[in-house]
């Protein structure tokens, strides 16, 4: 009876000599090298596309007259960046001439501590992107009227800072939910973006795993 693909793949790894080891090791070497590369392409055109968004936003904010909104906001994107450019550096730096295996798991591990460098980051940006313009509204004409017909409507409401209690407690709310789903939130960013890359990447190291036993 013939073998199966997957007794001779088990066998190729096993056995030294085996013929079948160039091949199977070309197979995963492609497999891992345009799995990578297609990562490589996607974080940095990530990268690019935050920083042309920082560009936008204060011209953008230029243009209605409010400069001094856009760079704030630009500010915290272009940190998202210096984060990306640093942990694409390190990408760069793993060693290729490792076997696809040990390539493949090193760039999870680097993968890892992205996540995490990047989901700390997230936790503050999220909040702070919220206030910057949670506050430019609150001095704007419009918030201006509301106020005005919230102490025409109910003249007894407690003020703080000129703001009627309730906005604060919501403004506070929701400043504190962003802070504590903040990582949560750029988990889906990332899956929504990488998910599939990253499944992919999962299922060929427990596949490589698996033929290594």
């Amino acid at each position: 009876m013939a073998k199966s693909i997957e007794t001779i793949w088990k066998e190729g790894f096993i056995d030294d000599d085996s013929v079948i080891i160039p091949k199977i090791t070309d197979l995963y070497n492609q497999k891992s090298q345009n799995l990578v590369d297609k990562f490589h392409r996607m974080f940095d055109i990530n990268r690019k596309a935050i920083l042309a968004g920082a560009v936008v936003v204060v011209a953008v904010s230029t243009l209605i007259d409010l400069p001094f909104i856009g760079l704030i906001i630009a500010a915290m994107l272009v940190f998202l960046v210096y984060i990306g450019n640093n942990g694409y550096k390190q990408l760069k730096n793993l060693d290729k001439g490792s076997s696809s295996y040990e390539y493949l798991k090193a760039f999870a591990e680097w993968r890892t501590e992205m996540l995490e460098l990047y989901g700390k980051a997230y936790t503050y940006f999220y909040p702070l992107f919220f206030m910057v313009l949670a506050i430019r509204f609150r001095f704007s004409e419009d918030a201006r009227a509301i106020i005005n017909f919230i102490a025409a409507e109910l003249p007894d409401t407690l003020m703080i800072a000129g703001t009627p209690w309730f906005l604060v407690a919501g403004f506070l709310a929701i400043t504190g939910l962003l802070f504590y789903y903040g990582r949560a939130l750029y988990k889906i960013d990332v899956d929504i973006v990488y998910g599939p890359s990253f499944r992919k990447l999962d299922a060929l190291i427990a596949e490589m795993e698996e033929l290594r036993k």
